[in-house]
């Protein structure tokens, strides 16, 4: 078989619309990749940061509504 005779290879594979499509989602990986490693590294950090804000903002209103 012949692959560079297929359709999917001719139309779909080969086409100009595709092969750009693959250039823009590499290079929005190699963007986003140490965004992403960043988050997967500090994940837990992330957590405990947006916890505490949760209990002060807590806090506030507890103090908000007594006074």
């Amino acid at each position: 078989m012949n692959l560079y005779h297929t359709w999917i290879y001719e139309y779909i594979l080969n086409a100009k619309w595709f092969i750009w499509m693959i250039v823009y989602v590499l290079l929005g990986l190699n963007i986003i990749a140490p965004v992403i490693i960043w988050g997967l590294m500090n994940g837990t950090a992330l957590i405990k940061w947006g916890k505490t804000i949760k209990q002060k903002a807590k806090k506030k209103t507890k103090q908000n509504l007594e006074s």
